[in-house]
């Protein structure tokens, strides 16, 4: 078995020496030593911390990352799974309804977008959450 400095895996990974001691201290990895005054982790801790941003990037909390990851049968919640998947979704029609109303407020013939009568409209529609934006 590799071993891995953590020098190593900061120079690796681009994460900061103290995010991968948190991750540590969370339970999310494990070192198996020392050498000197390095901690050591076995190569496998690579794919663990791609794991962890991953699974950051979608959203989850560390301690959502820690129950799944720290899974005895080591199977996926599934579930968990889907219900971020839809929330990402959801996240992501907001996110495009907002970018067509930026488009739609620097393409306006309105000088003001908030004189624009269209453009009223989608605000008042993306306050009450349903926003769907249609090309004149």
């Amino acid at each position: 078995m590799n071993e891995i400095t953590i020098s190593t895996l900061v120079r690796q990974t681009g994460l900061t020496s103290s995010a991968l001691r948190y991750y540590e201290r969370m339970g999310l990895i494990r070192s198996i030593g020392r050498k000197g005054l390095q901690r050591v982790f076995s190569e496998q801790v690579l794919e663990q911390l791609a794991l962890i941003e991953l699974g950051k990037k979608a959203g989850f909390s560390i301690a959502e990352i820690k129950a799944m990851l720290g899974r005895p049968d080591s199977q996926v919640d599934k579930l968990k799974l889907e219900e971020k998947a839809q929330e990402l979704e959801q996240k992501i029609r907001e996110l495009e309804s907002l970018r067509k109303m930026l488009n739609h407020a620097t393409q306006c013939s309105f000088i003001n977008p908030l004189e624009c009568p269209k453009f009223k409209r989608i605000m008042a529609l993306s306050k009450a959450g349903s926003v769907l934006i249609t090309k004149d």
